[in-house]
């Protein structure tokens, strides 16, 4: 089940953008995952939000600076191949850029950042169990 952190300056996106936005991440990440977009994968699919205050967020370790975004995408590895990490990562960018009025080709683009974590088999777990991609890939079948 993929996760999604995103931080963020407070005040730096508007609540119907950042509602938006946390949508489209995750519709990005289940089509790169070539997962279905259902009631189920959604229900399984969580974004944390860690909402910075200005001053908490640091250029250069000295001043705050313009607001800064990082999404973090967590998936089981293997999930995605090189070509749909170079897709997740231009959706994520470009969706981030629209909901904070950044030109994604613009001298602020280095503001927007996407890290993509794939947790080796054998080290997610849920309910006290350990999950194995496989036994997901087959839930999702299920669904």
């Amino acid at each position: 089940m993929p996760m999604i952190d995103l931080t963020f300056v407070r005040g730096s996106l508007h609540d119907a953008a950042l509602s938006r936005l946390t949508d489209e991440l995750v519709t990005a990440l289940l089509r790169a995952e070539r997962a279905p977009d259902t009631a189920f994968m959604r229900d399984n699919t969580v974004v944390y939000l860690h909402a910075l205050e200005p001053d908490a967020q640091l250029v250069g370790g000295r001043q705050p600076g313009e607001p800064r975004f990082r999404a973090d995408m967590t998936v089981f590895a293997g999930a995605l191949t090189k070509d749909r990490k170079e897709r997740l990562a231009a959706d994520v960018h470009a969706a981030i850029c629209a909901a904070a009025g950044i030109d994604p080709s613009g001298p602020r683009a280095y503001h927007v950042w996407t890290l993509i974590h794939e947790i080796p088999e054998g080290n997610w777990a849920g309910a006290g169990k350990v999950i194995y991609y496989q036994q997901v890939k087959g839930l999702v079948a299920d669904d």
